[in-house]
């Protein structure tokens, strides 16, 4: 019997549950071979993908490399042959990656953000958690009282967690009806100049310069470890993978993200994805791997630090009961494109426009000038 090799490539360096697919995969399909190898970017990727001997699958931990054109096959097809797969993928998700109707990857490694509470802290004040229908007001209102300094200015503790990067403030963006770029990320003017993005911008500054509830950029503290010195935590499924690890998941209360002016439902999402090239000698064999590993086994998320794309998963991993998980399930079905998925070039100018959020927090930059600058970088 002849054994068909399939050639994945993949960015990720932690393998654990990939290496466990391939092993119950070529298990199940003797005269098959997964071989794995490594990539440490987008670009590695591509090199190899444009090499004489290309990979059948590639990976990546972000959804850049699936945007790009002519690299990968449409799953659409082989996803309709299969009876209720379609109706069981989270539509939030495909909705984002979707493009022209096709669908060039499958996600993984999906996050998003919602807060936490750390249960004690509130109590100690003798505060009521928030509730789904809370303003960014109300927020506010709650990390004031929650932050707590010695004679010398220097917190203790903090009311807010977050960090300040161009990324952690789109949800809030997202909900006070602005945007960073336009829907098919040609364009950042009109958008990250608009006045509902800069309203939001500017309440975000102002919890940091003004009413102070969230450390600043290199701000001394003494408020110790995310989890234990900071009353509400802007987190994503990756933080509560890391409570529920240390088993302190009951000493977190979860809600979503605060209500804004702006009134829109919306949030953002990190994905990587996996899918088949164009240049596959074994497309339907590689797509068959593919599915094993990303839809197929629940193990994966029995301990999950991310979220599953398939109903079934979260049902057959108990995601779906758990009492924080099951609330970043729900979140799926508002999610929405960020500007880093929009655009590779405003993404690679992350560094320069967090460098000018530093200056608007830590020296009082202007924000409404900053902000029409950014209109450069897309």
């Amino acid at each position: 019997m002849s054994m068909t090799e399939i050639r994945l490539l993949t960015q990720f360096q932690q393998m654990h549950h990939l290496l466990q697919a391939k092993e119950s995969f070529e298990a199940a399909n003797p005269n098959v071979r997964i071989v794995v190898e490594q990539a440490s970017d987008n670009f590695e990727s591509m090199r190899e993908f444009k090499s004489d001997h290309p990979p059948d699958i590639m990976d990546s931990g972000g959804w850049g490399l699936f945007n790009q054109e002519g690299v990968f096959i449409d799953l659409i097809p082989f996803i309709k042959e299969i009876e209720g797969l379609e109706e069981d993928l989270y539509p939030g998700i495909i909705r984002v990656v979707g493009r022209d109707g096709t669908l060039p990857g499958l996600p993984m490694d999906v996050s998003l953000p919602l807060i936490l509470i750390n249960k004690a802290m509130f109590d100690r004040q003798g505060l009521a958690y928030p509730t789904e229908d809370w303003t960014w007001d109300d927020m506010i209102g709650l990390a004031q009282r929650l932050t707590l300094r010695n004679e010398d200015g220097v917190a203790h503790q903090f009311g807010f967690a977050t960090g300040a990067d161009i990324e952690n403030f789109e949800p809030f963006v997202m909900r006070n009806g602005g945007r960073y770029l336009s829907p098919d990320g040609s364009t950042a003017r009109g958008y990250v100049d608009s006045e509902n993005t800069m309203d939001a911008f500017r309440k975000i500054i102002d919890m940091y310069r003004i009413h102070q509830v969230t450390r600043k950029p290199g701000e001394p503290f003494k408020a110790g470890q995310l989890a234990d010195g900071f009353a509400m935590i802007f987190g994503f499924t990756w933080f509560v993978g890391g409570i529920c690890e240390k088993g302190r998941e009951e000493q977190f209360e979860i809600v979503g993200l605060p209500r804004m002016q702006g009134g829109e439902e919306a949030n953002m999402i990190y994905m990587g994805g996996c899918g088949v090239t164009t240049k596959s000698k074994h497309p339907r064999l590689a797509w068959e791997f593919i599915r094993h590993y990303i839809l197929e086994r629940q193990e994966s998320f029995l301990m999950p630090w991310n979220l599953p794309i398939t109903r079934t998963l979260a049902e057959r991993s108990g995601m779906n009961s758990h009492r924080l998980w099951k609330r970043y399930l729900m979140e799926l079905e508002i999610v929405q494109p960020s500007g880093f998925y929009l655009s590779e070039k405003w993404n690679t100018s992350r560094q320069l426009i967090n460098e000018d959020i530093h200056r608007m927090i830590n020296e009082g930059a202007d924000v409404r000038h900053l902000m029409k600058s950014w209109t450069r970088f897309a």
